[in-house]
């Protein structure tokens, strides 16, 4: 977390030193500003025989972006922020895993669990739905093209490419103990390794600038977030996955994330 802090920090020290280059009038080349984004998401499986939609989450992640004009109706923009993701997920085979002081177990050789060197209670969780919350580090960057000043408005479609780089993830899983009926929450589970390092989308929003002063405006958007990769690890590295009574291994498993993202920021 400190190297993000560190790392925006110097960002806004080279955009405000870039910034003073301006063009005709007050607009300048360069632009600097913060975003806030309120998201609502949801993961698409892939095997819709071995998994369910559970429901939409809402999400939250700020940017710190900058965009470089390069016409005065086309920006290229990009930034550095820390957001967050998820889903939920339904179950419809038998999946199981073992949690021991706190943690999940991990499997050996995708096979069976690793209980060497354990104390203590090992409790066998029959997994029901999954609730999974997830923040990355994000780098999006996007092609800007707007209309000319309609006022102080001005209008604009953006397509963004976005890489986020995993930092942590848990989940609260609905579960039954093995052998028994009554379903219990198991929160705050730590699944960080069962996830994807990286994870890459493309939005296409729309939205305008409300202009305040000069080159400073207010700046809204929606837009629509396709995941183009898998938000998971494709072989799972704790859910075991049960067929005709008998365990098959590590479950395989392939999550897209979608969802409605708004975007509220300034830019100066």
């Amino acid at each position: 977390m400190k190297k993000v802090f560190t790392i925006s920090i110097l960002f806004l020290f080279f955009a405000a030193v870039f910034g003073q280059d301006t063009k005709s009038g007050d607009m300048k080349n360069f632009r600097f500003g913060v975003t806030g984004q309120p998201s609502l998401v949801s993961y698409k499986p892939d095997d819709t025989q071995k998994f369910g939609k559970g429901g939409t989450t809402f999400r939250f992640g700020v940017l710190i972006n900058a965009e470089y004009s390069f016409s005065g109706n086309f920006a290229i923009g990009f930034g550095i922020g820390l957001g967050s993701g998820g889903g939920k997920i339904d179950f419809k085979d038998t999946v199981h895993y073992f949690f021991n002081d706190g943690k999940i177990i991990s499997l050996i050789n995708n096979a069976v669990p690793d209980t060497s060197g354990l104390t203590g209670t090992i409790d066998h969780y029959l997994l029901k739905t999954r609730t999974y919350k997830a923040s990355y580090y994000t780098i999006p960057i996007s092609l800007k093209m707007r209309t000319n000043a309609i006022g102080y408005m001005r209008y604009f479609v953006e397509p963004r490419f976005n890489i986020g780089i995993r930092k942590k993830v848990q989940a609260n899983d609905d579960v039954v103990n093995w052998g028994s009926t009554t379903v219990t929450t198991n929160p705050g589970v730590d699944i960080t390794k069962d996830m994807a390092t990286f994870k890459m989308s493309a939005t296409i929003s729309g939205g305008g600038e409300y202009y305040l002063s000069g080159s400073t405006a207010f700046v809204f958007a929606i837009g629509y977030d396709y995941g183009l990769s898998n938000s998971v690890q494709k072989t799972s590295g704790n859910l075991i996955r049960v067929k005709d009574k008998v365990d098959k291994g590590a479950l395989e498993q392939k999550f897209n994330q979608n969802g409605l993202i708004i975007s509220l920021g300034i830019l100066f």
